[in-house]
């Protein structure tokens, strides 16, 4: 038995590795949640269903980053019916759209390319799904909403457990990359803020060990977001233009960017944060000497 696979009673089960993969299993049938990062981790998964006896016969994701969905192509090749959100689902199927979204939508440069950041196989044919009650291959699920690491991601709920995609990162991923990938800040906060009252006994995240008591680790990520935000900030006393803001931010957490996949992550995360300011009220956007500059208000 693989040392990596857990096994949480009830014919729920996660595959851990760099990206958890979350298999449901009743009897012959199983569906798995999440597809690894390439064909490798995806195959490794499926070794494992076929070893409880049972038949893949889905696969949901949770979300369109390709250390998710990589695998998908794969197992869609093999004719498993694939499920997403909807607008994740967008990424999963063209998945170019990664790292254009990450360079602003013009041709991303040859260091986006990398299958991190741009899954290597086409998703053929994905159905779109959305919050609430689903059945797949007679097993009763329950989608829940967790936006903001992702515009539209959702977990996948299984009797007591709870696949959460990236909704946390372990305190691990917290000291050793502090400026968390985020789409949408103040999204994220909100899902952070309810995850405690969701009625599950194990969460499953997508990087890291499973945890059954989630309030102290989703604190955890929300304190870094609010860091990130009030950082941002403090940053625009001097600081006006939001690659200025990224190096201040940086400074703050000690961070050098080795390659330039890694800064424009972390600047799609200062967009987030400049966003929420600007929503709160307390930052305003403007137009000064052809450059669009951050001012506070």
């Amino acid at each position: 038995m693989n040392a990596n696979w857990l096994d949480f009673g009830a014919g729920a089960h996660a595959l851990l590795g760099g990206s958890n993969i979350g298999v449901i299993a009743c009897g012959e049938r199983a569906i798995m949640v999440d597809a690894g990062l390439d064909r490798s981790v995806s195959k490794k998964a499926l070794r494992q269903i076929e070893a409880q006896g049972a038949h893949l016969e889905a696969l949901v994701i949770t979300h369109g980053h390709a250390d998710h969905f990589g695998g998908a192509g794969w197992l869609g090749e093999r004719g498993i019916p694939i499920y997403a959100p909807a607008l994740e689902g967008v990424f999963a199927k063209h998945p170019l759209l990664e790292p254009l979204f990450l360079y602003g939508g013009a041709a991303p440069i040859k260091e986006l390319q990398g299958k991190f950041t741009l899954a290597q196989e086409l998703v053929p044919r994905i159905e779109a799904i959305a919050p609430g009650a689903l059945t797949l291959a007679g097993l009763e699920l329950h989608l829940i909403p967790l936006p903001g690491h992702a515009p539209a991601q959702l977990g996948v709920a299984y009797g007591d457990v709870l696949y959460c995609g990236d909704v946390v990162f372990p305190e691990e991923t917290l000291a050793r990359h502090p400026i968390l990938f985020c789409a949408d800040l103040d999204a994220w906060l909100e899902t952070l803020t309810g995850l405690s009252d969701l009625p599950y006994t194990h969460f499953v995240p997508g990087h890291g060990e499973p945890v059954q008591a989630i309030a102290t680790l989703a604190e955890a990520n929300a304190a870094r977001l609010r860091e990130i935000r009030d950082q941002a900030w403090e940053a625009l006393a001097e600081h006006h233009e939001s690659a200025a803001v990224l190096r201040a931010v940086a400074a703050h957490f000690d961070v050098t960017f080795a390659a330039p996949q890694f800064y424009l992550l972390a600047l799609t995360t200062i967009h987030a944060a400049l966003t929420s300011l600007q929503r709160a009220g307390a930052a305003a956007v403007e137009m000064e000497e052809n450059r669009m500059v951050w001012r506070r208000n």
